[in-house]
């Protein structure tokens, strides 16, 4: 399995390079349609890194069959929450997006940090619909069903399914 990895600093210019990085990389791999939700996801955690995490942060993007696997590491402890801002408001929106846009994703103590990963289909999100309604997803609920890690910091995966 192939993985394609880069470390990035946190400041702004940063986010286009990991758009830019994760396009090479799915062109590389033969995953052109999974390429604009790629490009969204990883885009959104790249700014979290940025914004939130302040430290540089990792990369790593692979191919297995016709999946596509992405992970951002960075070296916040602090898990990401779905935030609840007013329709207008410009930020808030980055773990919903993700439950709707990846096959799965998760969040995982890692090192010093913490890493969150989705998965993809190479062939793009038209090739998969998701198997449930936006409005029953209770992203919250999802996160906090699983501890922080500060118990236990080899506490497993954390994943949900789209």
């Amino acid at each position: 399995m192939p993985t394609d990895v880069v470390t990035l600093p946190a400041v702004a210019e940063s986010v286009p390079d990991a758009r830019r990085f994760i396009r090479r990389c799915l062109i590389e791999f033969d995953a052109e349609g999974a390429v604009d939700d790629a490009e969204t996801l990883v885009s959104e955690l790249a700014t979290n890194a940025v914004l939130h995490a302040k430290t540089d942060f990792t990369i790593a993007v692979s191919r297995t069959n016709g999946t596509i696997h992405v992970r951002v590491h960075d070296l916040s402890a602090v898990l990401p929450r779905e935030r609840h801002y007013g329709p207008d408001a410009t930020t808030g929106r980055g773990i919903r997006l993700i439950a709707a846009l990846a096959l799965l994703w998760g969040v995982e103590p890692e090192g010093q940090g913490k890493a969150v990963w989705f998965e993809l289909d190479a062939g793009g999100s038209s090739a998969l619909t998701p198997g449930w309604d936006d409005a029953t997803v209770d992203v919250d609920a999802l996160l906090d069903s699983y501890d922080d890690g500060k118990q236990d910091p080899q506490a497993g995966v954390r994943a949900m399914a789209a």
